[in-house]
This record gives structure tokens, C-alpha cells and sequence, in this order.
């Protein structure tokens, strides 16, 4: 699928990125690209998904931000920011004012801080790597609690202490993302191990090799290791949703309470090439999932940001690479905040872009979150305003057919599907109607089959006495007229 949407995203990048860059100032709220593929790779432009509200760069007597790392917003709409080159954390309200500085906890400067989380009761978590601890700080930005290495026998010796990321579930357990691992620690700093490891798939030349070889094969064979999370998140559902590095399919994890996945294993995200010595690999930076359960990736070798439903299903593709407003370098984080906008924190550039929802979007994610809760009749008019924005909008006709092919209306379904050119739904919709149409008409069928053997029963009885009568007159001497 990758593969074939090649040349044609990279075709509409770059018109787009143009169209862009000669706009007026009247088109300045554009955000990049609007695509949407289907599950060939097909690519389509559709109506703008979000709109550039803001960009933060100069924060006043705060300065510039200097390749900050991370953000995240609390309960009450404010935005953190990890200003990472500058050994701080950041404070914003929802229209850009700096509401606090962080930049010390412990009597220690922060250095090099690369997460942060704000808990329910205002307290502040920093993931300070540089400082190999974590620190809590009240809302006010006074010492809580500190979190060091922890002492464990599970962890090895050579084992460092650098938090990137950090969360904190509501049960109190402290989740730290360290290189390719996801570490839980509890409120006592006591280490609970891993979670959601990746399995690592079996390599029969590696087994043989280390069933077989020499010990110098061996020592030469390099352990092969899972794959590493880039970064990750604790959603409002309480799941923890990941990325992975370096995976082709399967890169979103949901991982459940016992750490295994629930999330549909597929490929996620488009590899672009430009041309034959020019080639951008898809690689997600983060991950940020809203209320209604929508998925945000940030992409940041291509500019472009994803979004998905919870069955897997791609929303939109949105931004891209670029200068301009709706654009970006190297968007290595996003956020959202109660009223569905988005944050896109670009590392290289050290901006931080607002986007707000169209109206088009917003009409997607109700029909998806509606549909989601059993809001099936509701979820049909949300689908049914998609279409009249935008009729070519495959997943709106698939969705419109799945509330149909809940109302049993399958024909209908099968039309839609159709429109939707959805292969698979239209597939189990026909099987539906097929065994509809033999229900509804089982009646005559029966009637049909007993009057066609009823008539064949008669017509092979005349037959054979006509038969018989032939060859009794045969016997007797008789002629055939």
C-alpha cells in the first residue's frame, strides 16, 4: 500500500506546499495538504481539516523556545511545554500567554528535560534526563517528590536512569519511557517492570547459528531486539497507546492492562518518495488521542500528521513538510486540548502551531465517536452532512453503510459500500442480502421447488406410461403409429 501512494502523495506535496507558499493573506489560515487514501493507496484531496489559528515562536521576555521536546495540556486547557535546549518547562494559556516558568526542583536546575505530565491535582511531573531523576513539583512549582534510579535486582548494573517521557495512571503508577522501553515504577519508587514488550519473531538462521556455529559465529551474531517505543501515551480510557520505531505495520500499540495490544496489526503511515535518490520514510514522533478515542500522529520525516479512528481507520492526512503556516520541519509533538484543537511542536524551527477544527472534521469525529457508542441513527445524519460537503468521501459512504447494514437495510448498504469502495463491507453486506432475499422469499421458493417436482413427478409418470404402452404394443405384434 506504501508503495503505490508514492508518486501520487508526493506529487500533491509538493502543489500543495506551492499553491501554499503564492498564497495571499486572506489564505493564510490553510494548513498544508488535505488527503485522505483508500485502502489501495489511492490518494484524494478533500475540504481543509484544520485551520492555522495561532503560532507561538517570540514568548516575549521568555525568548524563543530552543528544540523543546515535548508538550502536554491539563484539564484546564493550558499547554506545557519541555523547552529542552533551555532547561525549562513553560506554562501557556490556550492563547499564548506564559502563565509560568519552570526551571529547578530539589535545590537542583533542570538539564535537559524531556517530558513532562500534569496530574488531576495540578502537580507537575518532569522527566529531567539530564539529571538522571524525575521531579514533582506542586502547581505552584514547589517540591513534592523526587524519583531517582531505582533499586531493584531486576535492573542490571550498567542500567541508566534517563526518563524521556513519563505519565501517571489514576491508579498512582508511574510510567517512564527509557529508550526502547516503557519502565512502571510505583509511588515508592519500587520498579515493576516492563510493559507492553514487543515479541520478537522467530529467525531460523539466528537459531541455527546459535545451535550450531562456532562461538565465534555466535559472539559475531547480534541479539536481536524488539522493537523500541518512540513515544507514547495514557488516554482518557485508561489504555496506554504507543508508537513504534523501525516497524512497517503494527507502529500504534494499544496496550491493555496485562500490556497486549488490541490495536488493529496493519501498516500505518505512507513512505514518500520524491524521486529515485530522494526517499522519506515514515517515522512517527508521537501520538496524542482525544476524548472521542481519535488518533493524531505526528510524522516527523514527512511534516504530515495522521489521524485515525479506533478500528484503524484513516481520517485524514494533513500539514506536510514546508515553511509556511500549516507546515512543518519536524513536528516531534501534538497534543490536544478539550475543545479539539491541535499542537504541533516543531523541534527544528521552535514554533508551536494552533490548529483548529473545521467544521468538515468536526462532523467526521462526531459520526465516528456517535457511532462508536451506538448512536447509530445519530451517527447517520452526522455522515450524511460529511457527504453533502464532500461526496466523495469514501469513508463517509462506509460509514453510512454500516449504520444501514445495522438498520438491515443491506441493499442500501451494498450501495454505499459501493460509493465507499470498500471491497470487504460490501462483500459481507451481499452475503446479508443474499440470505435476506432467500428469508423473505422462502415461501415461494418452497412453493416454486414442490410445483416444479410436482410437474416433473407428472410429466415423467405420463411419459413412462406412454412408454410402457409403446413397448406392450411392440410385444403383441402391434405397429407404432
Amino acid at each position: 500500500m506504501k508503495r503505490i501512494a508514492n508518486i501520487v502523495i508526493a506529487s500533491v506535496l509538493i502543489m500543495a506546499v506551492f499553491f501554499v507558499s503564492v498564497g495571499t493573506v486572506a489564505e493564510a489560515k490553510g494548513s498544508g495538504v488535505s488527503l485522505v487514501a483508500d485502502e489501495e493507496g489511492r490518494f484524494d484531496s478533500i475540504p481543509t481539516v484544520y485551520d492555522v489559528e495561532a503560532t507561538y515562536k517570540n514568548l516575549g521576555d521568555y525568548g524563543t523556545l530552543n528544540h523543546a521536546e515535548d508538550l502536554f495540556v491539563d484539564g484546564e486547557d493550558n499547554l506545557y511545554v519541555v523547552d529542552t535546549g533551555n532547561n525549562r518547562v513553560l506554562k501557556i494559556s490556550f492563547d499564548g500567554q506564559v502563565l509560568g516558568e519552570y526551571t529547578e526542583g530539589y535545590g537542583l536546575a533542570f538539564k535537559g528535560p524531556k517530558g513532562v505530565y500534569v496530574h488531576t491535582d495540578g502537580s507537575i511531573w518532569v522527566a529531567d534526563t539530564g539529571n538522571f531523576r524525575i521531579v514533582r513539583l506542586d502547581k505552584d512549582g514547589r517540591d513534592m517528590e523526587v524519583y531517582y534510579r531505582p533499586d531493584s535486582a531486576l535492573l542490571e548494573e550498567s542500567f541508566t536512569f534517563a526518563p524521556e517521557k513519563i505519565y501517571v495512571s489514576i491508579t498512582g503508577y508511574i510510567y517512564v519511557l527509557k529508550g526502547m522501553n516503557l519502565m512502571l515504577l510505583d509511588g515508592q519508587n519500587e520498579f515493576r517492570g516492563y510493559v507492553g514488550a514487543v515479541n520478537v519473531p522467530f529467525n531460523l538462521q539466528r537459531f541455527l547459528i546459535r545451535a550450531f556455529g562456532t562461538k565465534s559465529q555466535i559472539e559475531r551474531t547480534m541479539k536481536q531486539q524488539p522493537s523500541s517505543y518512540n513515544n507514547f501515551m495514557i488516554a482518557s480510557d485508561g489504555m496506554i497507546y504507543g508508537i513504534l520505531a523501525n516497524e512497517k505495520t503494527g507502529q500504534i500499540r494499544k496496550l491493555n492492562s496485562v500490556g497486549t495490544n488490541t490495536f488493529p496489526e496493519q501498516p500505518y503511515g505512507y513512505d514518500i518518495s520524491l524521486d529515485d535518490l530522494n526517499y522519506q520514510i515514515s517515522r512517527f514522533s508521537d501520538i496524542n488521542v482525544m476524548d472521542n478515542g481519535i488518533i493524531t500522529l505526528a510524522d516527523q520525516s514527512t511534516g504530515l500528521l495522521y489521524q485515525y479512528n479506533q478500528d484503524g481507520e484513516l481520517l485524514a492526512i494533513f500539514g506536510g513538510n514546508g515553511s509556511t503556516k500549516g507546515t512543518y520541519t519536524n513536528p516531534n509533538s501534538v497534543v490536544s486540548d478539550s475543545r479539539g484543537r491541535l499542537y504541533v511542536l516543531d523541534y527544528t524551527t521552535n514554533t508551536i502551531t494552533v490548529l483548529a477544527p473545521t467544521r468538515f472534521i468536526q462532523l467526521i469525529h462526531e459520526a465516528v465517536s456517535l457511532y462508536d457508542i451506538g448512536e447509530y441513527a445519530a451517527s447517520k445524519d452526522y455522515w450524511q452532512q460529511v457527504l453533502e460537503i464532500d461526496s466523495n468521501y469514501a469513508l463517509a459512504h462506509s460509514g453510512y453503510a454500516k449504520v444501514l447494514y445495522k438498520e438491515e437495510k443491506y441493499k442500501e448498504a451494498m450501495d454505499q459500500y459501493y460509493l465507499g469502495n470498500d471491497k470487504e463491507g460490501y462483500s459481507k453486506c451481499f452475503s446479508e442480502y443474499r440470505h435476506q432475499l432467500f428469508r423473505e422469499y422462502f415461501g415461494w421458493i418452497v412453493l416454486a421447488v414442490v410445483v416444479l417436482c410436482g410437474g416433473f413427478w407428472f410429466g415423467f409418470t405420463r411419459l413412462k406410461d406412454k412408454t410402457d404402452l409403446l413397448a406392450h404394443k411392440l410385444e403383441m405384434g402391434g405397429r407404432i403409429e
